[in-house]
């Protein structure tokens, strides 16, 4: 319900972030529930005690697989940051380098216009 007080943006932002956290929280779930079934056929086929807290429980190996997968997402997402950066930025209209060039183009006018009204510029 958008209020007079809250602006729209707002309100998107703030169910952005909802849905995202249930997306997110859905797939950790997903991944908790297939891990434990995986960790009870591995814990089986070996004769251990199936744990889920412990020196060999489920907990570590969870919090294991999720640190590596967060870590491959943050690599992931430092590569697209960068490479974003470097490929859509340096050619576009904000970036310095156009600045510089545009800068460059109006000077290089202004010189035709002086050299052919006579006047310099």
């Amino acid at each position: 319900m958008i209020t007079p007080r809250s602006p729209r943006g707002v309100m998107t932002l703030r169910g952005l972030s909802i849905a995202c956290f249930v997306l997110y929280a859905i797939a950790q779930l997903g991944a908790a529930i297939a891990g434990w079934m995986e960790y009870i056929d591995e814990q089986r086929q070996h004769g251990s005690p199936i744990e889920v807290f412990g020196s060999d429980g489920y907990v570590w190996t969870f919090l294991e697989q999720t640190l590596q997968n967060w870590q491959s997402e943050f690599l992931a997402l430092g590569a697209i940051v960068a490479l974003t950066a470097v490929l859509l930025h340096l050619g576009s209209k904000h970036s310095r380098e156009s600045q510089d060039e545009a800068q460059q183009r109006v000077k290089a006018i202004q010189r035709r216009v002086a050299a052919l009204t006579g006047k310099e510029a």
